[in-house]
């Protein structure tokens, strides 16, 4: 690592998952349809549910650094989604668009020079930007394991 790399860079690199594994892109690069319904056994979650997963949480997180209004969502039960597999091809890339979406989000919020990393934000309990930023880092990067681990189970790695 450079020594000239900031906080703010770091931060992105890690976002964008360019360091210990495999992102969010390749994970769910190639994947059928039909794939993303299968569950595996003895895994508790399809790939759908896991992506899904992702990207309700993911947007939670951004609408609690936005929004000073922000209103919790009913853990866990808000958190997936109810069915194991999407209803179309179509809904499973508006998913997976929505999941690479959120992560340009919290991008651009990490980008902007305005926005203090470490400031707590007024509406929360002490929760700053970098914490939230790591959170979605730290959430991402722990299901798109189980993803990969669930493409190894079906031979599509």
């Amino acid at each position: 690592m450079g020594t000239g790399k900031t906080v703010r860079s770091l931060l992105l690199e890690q976002l964008e998952g360019r360091n210990a594994h495999v992102n969010f892109n390749q994970a769910v690069q190639g994947l059928t349809y039909k794939q993303t319904g299968i569950r595996v056994e003895d895994v508790p979650h399809t790939i759908w549910e896991l992506v899904e997963h992702i990207r309700i949480a993911q947007d939670d997180i951004l609408e609690f650094c936005k929004n000073p209004d922000y209103e919790a969502l009913d853990w866990p039960n808000d958190y997936w989604p109810e069915k194991s597999k999407p209803e179309s091809q179509k809904q499973f890339e508006l998913s997976v668009q929505a999941v690479r979406d959120g992560i340009e989000a919290m991008s651009e919020l990490i980008r902007d020079p305005q926005n203090n990393l470490q400031k707590p934000f007024p509406h929360g309990d002490g929760q700053t930007l970098f914490r939230e930023a790591m959170l979605i880092v730290d959430h991402n990067a722990y299901h798109i394991g189980q993803i990969v681990l669930i493409r190894r189970l079906l031979g599509s790695w």
